[in-house]
C-alpha cells in the first residue's frame, strides 16, 4: 500500500460526487448544496424535512466551556447525532473518570487541526518502539471501557462523536454511513483522514482540505465548523441521499 492510498479514498469520493441524473451539478456545487441543506434547510435539491438537528452538535451549551473537561453539555450534544451514551458510561465519564480524562485532554491541543502542517500523525498513532499510547488513542481507550476494563456500550460511533465534540478539528466522526461510503475500516480510519487532509496534487494544492474550505465559503452557516465536520456532513448527506435513507429520520441526525 502506498503512503497515501488510504487518504485517496476520501479525495476520490469527493471528486466523483454526483446526484443521479443531475450531471450539471459539479462536486463543489453539490457539496455546498448538501451543506446548506443540512445547516439551514435552504436548497431546492432536497425536499425532506430540514435543517437537521445535528447542526447544533458543535454549538456551545455553556457560557464558558472548558476544552479540558467532558461535561454534561458534551454528553447532550452527542445525542444530536442520533446516539446516546449508556447511562453508566455517561455518569462515570462525568464523575469518576473526569480527572483522568482531563489529564489526557491536556495532551491534545484544542487549537490544532488535522489539516495543519504542524499536525503530526504521532498524535494519533501509538509509538511502537516505546509502546506509549498516543494521546488520542489514550482518550479513545479511556472512553471505550469502564475503569475495570470491561466494555460498557461505548462503540466506535458513540466514542468518536464524543471525542469529536471535544476536538472537532482533530477527530473524524466514525459514522457507519460515512465509513461504508468511503470503503473505510475502523482500524485505519484516523490514518485515512490524516492522509486525506495532507494530500497534495502536482501543484502542491491540498485537494481535500481546499474542497472543504470552498464549501465553507459558499455556506456562511458553516463558518465555525471544522473541515472534518464539513466533510462528514457532505459525505453523510450524499451517501444517505443516494440510498434513500433520508425520510423522516433525518430530523434526528
Amino acid at each position: 500500500m502506498s503512503s497515501d492510498q488510504l487518504g485517496r479514498k476520501v479525495s476520490d469520493y469527493l471528486s466523483r460526487l454526483h446526484m443521479g441524473e443531475r450531471t450539471e451539478l459539479g462536486p463543489a456545487e453539490l457539496a455546498a448544496g448538501y451543506l446548506r441543506t443540512y445547516l439551514t434547510g435552504e436548497d431546492p435539491l432536497l425536499t425532506d424535512v430540514w435543517p437537521a438537528v445535528g447542526r447544533h452538535f458543535n454549538e456551545q451549551l455553556e457560557s464558558n466551556p472548558d476544552p479540558l473537561v467532558i461535561s454534561a453539555s458534551d454528553v447532550v450534544a452527542v445525542s444530536f447525532l442520533s446516539v446516546n451514551l449508556p447511562a453508566k458510561a455517561a455518569w462515570t465519564i462525568l464523575t469518576d473518570l473526569r480527572a483522568q480524562l482531563t489529564k489526557t485532554l491536556v495532551k491534545i491541543p484544542d487549537d490544532l487541526f488535522i489539516e495543519d502542517p504542524r499536525c503530526n500523525y504521532e498524535l494519533y498513532a501509538t509509538e511502537e518502539a516505546s509502546g506509549e499510547l498516543a494521546p488520542l488513542q489514550e482518550l479513545w481507550d479511556l472512553l471505550r471501557r469502564d475503569p475495570q476494563g470491561r466494555k460498557w456500550g461505548m462503540g466506535a460511533t458513540t466514542t468518536s462523536k464524543l471525542m469529536a465534540r471535544k476536538r472537532p478539528g482533530l477527530v473524524p466522526v466514525q459514522d457507519s454511513v460515512v465509513v461504508n461510503a468511503l470503503g473505510a475500516e475502523d482500524s485505519t480510519y484516523w490514518l485515512m483522514w490524516w492522509q486525506a487532509m495532507h494530500l497534495t496534487d502536482d501543484s502542491g494544492s491540498a485537494f481535500v482540505a481546499n474542497f472543504a474550505r470552498a464549501a465553507c465559503e459558499a455556506v456562511p452557516a458553516a463558518a465555525n465548523l471544522s473541515l472534518l465536520r464539513v466533510l462528514d456532513i457532505v459525505i453523510w448527506m450524499h451517501a444517505s441521499y443516494q440510498v434513500g435513507r433520508y425520510e423522516a429520520r433525518v430530523q434526528d441526525n
